[in-house]
């Protein structure tokens, strides 16, 4: 059985003075997430917002266990990070359920 988690998060990154500023929490993050749990991380949403980002991240496994422990771990960086997490939403489905 193959599933799917999926995960957004809203920050707010208040010493963002500047896009660079920005732009290096929020792609430092997605990085990190990237390397170091095999996951797709992009930012979703309006990128025009100084102190504000919106980001998604996406992992699939053969075990429902597996994919809520790495949306678990990824949800820790999230929160560990230079930004405020304002909310986070996440979903876990089986194949199955995405394709009725």
């Amino acid at each position: 059985m193959l599933y799917v988690g999926v995960m957004e998060a809203e920050l707010f990154i208040p010493e963002a003075r500047s896009k660079k500023e920005r732009r290096r929490v929020v792609n430092s993050l997605k990085e990190r997430a990237r390397s170091r749990y095999k996951c797709a991380a992009a930012e979703v949403g309006n990128a025009d917002r100084l102190q504000a980002a919106t980001l998604a991240f996406a992992t699939v496994a053969g075990s429902c266990t597996v994919v809520e422990e790495t949306l678990d771990t990824i949800e820790r960086l999230v929160y560990s990070g230079e930004a405020e997490v304002s909310w986070i939403r996440r979903a876990v489905r089986s194949a199955e359920e995405l394709w009725d």
